[in-house]
């Protein structure tokens, strides 16, 4: 079997480095894949400051991820007289970028739920000790609360039975 980078030349088949691109895009694939694994791993872990370099490489690799793509879509000629053996190595490492995939974007949305309700629930609790509580309280302060404070006046009830 021939090394990955250089294909046999037979007859009118194909030229060696016609499918360089598509080798040069799985690697790409698979890097990216590892990256995702490892800022999963690092969220499962909860080491947030080590994931900022993580984020710049996924973030290039995702850029030049979709470059590579959009350039796959403009050459499908090419796409169409891949080997079978090339071909099974696009869709096995797409699967594997793919399940990566969604295994970060489930991870990154459980941290950004968590971290969420954390946020709710210490603004809820901050509300509840500095903001005035509504309801029945000393009933004979009553009346100060309301800014009609008079010292002569007492709180009048009227009933109307007779």
């Amino acid at each position: 079997m021939t090394p990955f980078n250089r294909m046999p030349v037979r007859g009118m088949g194909p030229k060696p480095d016609e499918f360089k691109s598509i080798r040069a895009a799985i690697t790409l694939m698979n890097e990216l894949a590892a990256v995702l694994n490892e800022e999963a791993a690092l969220i499962r872990e909860r080491k947030f400051s080590q994931q900022k370099d993580v984020i710049r490489r996924k973030q290039r690799l995702a850029m030049d991820y979709r470059a590579s793509m959009k350039a796959f879509a403009m050459q499908q000629e090419v796409l169409k007289t891949l080997p079978q053996d090339l071909r099974a190595a696009v869709r096995a490492t797409g699967q594997k970028l793919a399940d990566a995939a969604d295994q970060n974007a489930r991870l990154l949305r459980t941290a950004i739920l968590a971290t969420q309700r954390l946020l709710q629930s210490v603004i809820t609790i901050v509300k509840d000790e500095k903001l005035p509580k509504s309801g029945y309280k000393d009933t004979r302060k009553g009346h100060m609360r309301l800014g009609t404070y008079s010292p002569t006046c007492k709180p009048v009830t009227v009933t109307r039975t007779a």
